[in-house]
């Protein structure tokens, strides 16, 4: 009998660790996935916390989920195989989580509303562009051009000093100042060359 109850207690034991196991490795396999929804999950209670003035507390979530930002394309390249609910998820993390927080900041009057809308309104332009594009042309995938990751680079850039300068965590004033007019520069050339590529597809679409 103590045999026969020692083996039963295994039973649920094993099947924990077995659970865990699969837990685990799924976790892996999706981890850039992960990182991309952490960064989405972020951008409500940054938004909430910039708003309330708390800026130290945004600082270190904002430094978290920029980190997210700049590994998870490197995970799915190196360690997952890209999906297609990455590639739609990343630059949706990616718009939601700026645009909130240009929105947070613009509403603290911390920047002008005018660079809120400039960053808001070109990824509200780019993501309407990419869905008529879809319509017309039934292969077509978004690829970020190299002005487009520096742009968001350059957000990011300045989006940490502003909150590291508001949470006094270093004197960054100066180049808060000079990032603050490459954002505006990036967000512009980025804009632009995203419009002049989806002219050229629509028309060669027109084309065929």
């Amino acid at each position: 009998m103590a045999v026969a109850s020692s083996g039963s207690g295994r039973r649920p034991l094993n099947g924990v660790l077995r659970l865990a196991v699969c837990f685990v490795l799924l976790a892996f396999r999706n981890l850039a996935n992960i990182l991309t929804t952490l960064r989405l999950i972020a951008a409500v209670p940054l938004f909430l916390l910039v708003l309330s003035g708390a800026f130290e507390a945004a600082f270190w979530l904002f430094l978290l989920a920029a980190l997210t930002d700049l590994v998870d394309g490197s995970v799915a390249k190196y360690l997952n195989r890209p999906t297609r609910f990455g590639a739609f998820l990343d630059p949706v993390a990616d718009k939601l989580f700026s645009g909130l927080l240009f929105l947070a900041l613009a509403m603290g009057a911390l920047v002008p509303w005018w660079l809120a809308g400039l960053v808001i309104l070109r990824d509200v332009a780019i993501g309407i562009g990419a869905s008529l594009l879809r319509t017309r042309i039934a292969s077509f995938r978004i690829e970020p051009l190299v002005i487009g990751k520096l742009c968001t680079l350059m957000q990011l850039l300045f989006l940490g000093l502003l909150l590291g300068d508001e949470a006094e965590v270093a004197e960054v004033s100066a180049w808060r100042d000079m990032a603050f007019w490459g954002v505006v520069a990036f967000t512009l050339a980025s804009g632009l060359a995203y419009l002049g590529l989806g002219l050229r597809l629509a028309r060669r679409a027109a084309l065929r």
